[in-house]
């Protein structure tokens, strides 16, 4: 990553603009404050993907941080096709000018070259191929599916692709769980069980909606947490050979219950 980001330094003088994608469900925690350091003159169109998880009304308030006079943003549905239109729209809108002053050059159709960078399994390559309405980059459900530089044309537009970039220290506990919890980090690099006992903090404190889907009761020491995995299995009828709860298949079922929540906000 650190190998990327140092590339992208190095190439920032060829490109137009910047396409910034963050996770809507993670606005602060998904942004990686280094690409300001980029190339900070440049216009950058922030696209705040994976619109149809995240709760919009809490989301509007944050996108202040991001629209100014020389940034936009706009929140999308990757998966939708009307997502494209919106994004080349806004893209024209920031490069007007350049397009204005390439062709008092003598460019009449100039090819505007555009980074997209972001973290990784945020949509990148999905983008892209929606843009160039082909499937040339791999898209994945999980974290680093793309491995290096490359290059994807559209009509008007050369789109590089870049592997996804993570903050080089994540120093905040509770924002490196947010992203585990939206797969942002891949899941391995934490148990079941300590996501479980950290991540419900989280919910009860931020997002208490959300936390009752999970169908147990919050308790704030380590012998609750564990009792409401007993009762939950119970419940349910997950239990091993003996009868006793099987602990582990609750954890792994609330986990994933996590990960797929929709209409949420975590920061």
């Amino acid at each position: 990553m650190a190998k990327a980001l140092r590339e992208i330094k190095e190439k920032q003088s060829i490109v137009d603009c910047f396409i910034v994608l963050i996770d809507a469900r993670v606005p602060l925690s998904s942004y990686n404050e280094d690409f300001d350091l980029i190339a900070p003159n440049k216009p950058r169109l922030f696209v705040f993907s994976k619109s149809d998880y995240a709760n919009i009304n809490k989301l509007n308030p944050i996108l202040k941080k991001f629209n100014n006079e020389n940034d936009r943003c706009i929140v999308v549905n990757l998966k939708k096709n009307n997502s494209r239109i919106k994004i080349i729209s806004t893209l024209n809108k920031i490069l007007e000018s350049k397009r204005k002053k390439d062709k008092e050059k003598g460019l009449l159709k100039p090819r505007l070259k555009c980074f997209v960078i972001g973290m990784p399994n945020v949509g990148k390559s999905t983008l892209i191929n929606l843009l160039s309405n082909s499937s040339k980059t791999k898209t994945a459900n999980f974290a680093g599916t793309t491995k290096s530089l490359q290059w994807v044309s559209t009509n008007e537009i050369q789109l590089l692709d870049t592997p996804g970039i993570l903050m080089p220290k994540l120093l905040d506990q509770d924002s490196a769980l947010k992203l585990v919890a939206c797969g942002l980090i891949k899941k391995d690099v934490i148990s079941d069980k300590e996501f479980y006992y950290k991540i419900v903090d989280i919910l009860a404190k931020n997002n208490e909606n959300k936390f009752k889907e999970l169908e147990i009761e919050y308790h704030m020491d380590e012998n609750g947490k564990y009792s409401e995995l007993v009762k939950y299995a119970r419940k349910h009828g997950f239990l091993l050979k003996n009868k006793e709860p099987n602990i582990d298949k609750v954890l792994l079922i609330l986990r994933n219950k996590i990960l797929n929540f929709k209409n949420i906000i975590w920061d």
